[in-house]
Order: structure tokens, then C-alpha cells, then sequence
């Protein structure tokens, strides 16, 4: 891929990013584009926002708006703390037809009202995460399709509460589902039971959140 944008004369570079959980906070379509908006009023989790900061600053890099990878963060965080990245992404609602006063007030996002928790088994910590597993019982919930004629509904979805390396009571809630029916709700349910493991001991490292960079043929 990147012999090929060379080949062509342009600037490609690929992130290899973790895959071993759930990147932030919400899975679901309404609810994610909540937690974007969130980073863009300089909030959301940790790690949705440092990696956004990332892909922005290369994108920075390598459009010509900077002349390092650091300075094309700096600017990320610029118009973040300006306003003018949400200013961005309204305009880019508005002229796409959408309805800006959504945007204004995600409140008015579509939300389902049924609410489950997944608790831990036992007290100790998260050690893993299968994400699969967490992306399937999103489908369950109508958060995506089954089959290719199904609707997807964007108002349910699952809440994590728990990232690998936190430490979990037994009894604390790991997620919270958002669902319309109560069946679906079971079967999401079980997919996300399973996806935990819940260990004695604290895992010796978190995942990184950025394991390599690909620039022209240069791995960093």
C-alpha cells in the first residue's frame, strides 16, 4: 500500500491501532456520535480523544497544514480548545441536510430507555476484552444488521464501564445495555458475560493505544 502511494506521488502513512477493546466509552451509532461530539468540545474518553488527536496531526502532516507531526497535534488541539473543529463538523452537518440542532443538543440524539447492566462475577480486574463478542451483541440489540434487510436502530447500544487494567467489585456493573426488547437484551447480554474476563491480578500492561506508524516504508 505504501510502495503504491509512493508510486503515485502521494503521502500515505497507516496507524496500526488496538484492537483488543472497545475504543471509549459507547458502542452504538447515536450514542457514538454523542461521545464525538464530546471530544470536540475538548471531552470523551481519554482514549477516543488522543487517538483522534493523532490521526488529525498526520492528517495536518501530510495535507501541508504543518510542517511536523507535532505541530499538526498542536493544531489539532488548537481548534478543539477554539471551537472551530465542532464549527467544522456542524457546517458539515448542515450542508449534508442533516439536523444542526441535534448537533447543538445531543440530547435530542435517539436514545432506548430499557436499560440492563452486565455485573462482574467476581471482584478482581479486567485482563480482557473480546471485541468481537461486544460488536455482535451491538448487531443484537438492531445497533447493525443481521441480514442485509434488517434496519438498524441508532438508539441502542452498550455503555462500557470497565477498560482492561480496571479493577471490578463483584456485583459492579462492567456495561450498561440499551435496548427496546427485553430478548434482545438477554441475548446481548450473554455475548457481553462472555466477552469479560475478570482476573485476580492487575494485568502487567494496558494496551497501547498506538502499537506502530507506517510512513513511507519506515516503521516507527
Amino acid at each position: 500500500m505504501v510502495e503504491t502511494g509512493e508510486r503515485m506521488g502521494k503521502k500515505m502513512v497507516a496507524l496500526i491501532t488496538n484492537m483488543d477493546q472497545p475504543l471509549g466509552r459507547m458502542v452504538g451509532n447515536a450514542m457514538e456520535v454523542e461521545e464525538c461530539i464530546d471530544v470536540l468540545h475538548g471531552g470523551g474518553p481519554d482514549d477516543l480523544r488522543e487517538l483522534c488527536l493523532h490521526l488529525a496531526a498526520w492528517m495536518f502532516f501530510l495535507g501541508g497544514s504543518s510542517k511536523t507531526v507535532a505541530e499538526g497535534k498542536k493544531l489539532a488541539q488548537e481548534m478543539i480548545s477554539s471551537g472551530r473543529a465542532f464549527d467544522s463538523f456542524r457546517q458539515m452537518v448542515e450542508l449534508q441536510g442533516g439536523d444542526i440542532s441535534v448537533i447543538d443538543d445531543p440530547s435530542r440524539l435517539p436514545s432506548a430507555d430499557h436499560h440492563v447492566e452486565v455485573k462482574s462475577p467476581t471482584a478482581g480486574y479486567v485482563s480482557s476484552i473480546n471485541c468481537e463478542l461486544i460488536g455482535t451483541a451491538c448487531v443484537v440489540l438492531g445497533g447493525g444488521r443481521e441480514k442485509k434487510e434488517d434496519t438498524v436502530d441508532h438508539s441502542v447500544g452498550i455503555v462500557i464501564h470497565k477498560k482492561i487494567g480496571d479493577k471490578a467489585a463483584a456485583g459492579e456493573a462492567l456495561c450498561t445495555i440499551h435496548a427496546h426488547s427485553d430478548v434482545h437484551a438477554a441475548r446481548a447480554k450473554r455475548l457481553i458475560e462472555e466477552s469479560y474476563i475478570v482476573s485476580p491480578e492487575s494485568p502487567a500492561h494496558k494496551p497501547s493505544l498506538i502499537h506502530r506508524v507506517i510512513y513511507q516504508g519506515e516503521t516507527h
